[in-house]
């Protein structure tokens, strides 16, 4: 599996990285990264044609084979997520404790397997959207 937006992120920034891609989630470009010395997960958001934003599935299996949300201790530096959209090209890079104030691992919120994120060049968000756009807005850059 190829992971070109992490590829064309570490050209631009001028990281080197090392990468294992995941058992599941090849759709998104999922894997672990080495990045400076800490393991990041990544994934590459997907585009969908009828809503602003663009859609990522993170979640990990349980022992019983079913999917669950990651917990925090999981969840190593954080999770790069690259979005490519309207000519625009960025990375949300969420770490562990951002994570956790959105609501995505689980703890004292039962957490997501899945979540949309929302580039600073989305507009014309609905009042939730922007919300979420907002509360994400410290993770994202352009590159």
């Amino acid at each position: 599996m190829g992971f070109n937006a992490l590829e064309a992120y570490a050209d631009a920034r001028g990281v080197d990285f090392s990468v294992v891609a995941a058992a599941q989630g090849s759709d998104y470009e999922s894997g672990i990264a080495r990045i400076d010395g800490a393991e990041w997960h990544v994934r590459t958001a997907r585009n969908t044609p009828t809503k602003p934003g663009a859609f990522l599935a993170f979640w990990q299996r349980a022992e019983d084979g079913s999917t669950m949300p990651f917990g925090h201790d999981a969840l190593g530096a954080g999770l790069l997520v690259f979005v490519e959209q309207q000519g625009g090209r960025g990375v949300f890079r969420f770490t562990a404790a951002h994570l956790a104030e959105l609501g995505v691992v689980s703890g004292p919120r039962p957490g997501k397997r899945g979540f949309r994120v929302y580039p600073a060049w989305c507009t014309g968000l609905n009042p939730q959207a922007a919300a979420t756009q907002h509360a994400q807005a410290a993770a994202f850059e352009v590159y």
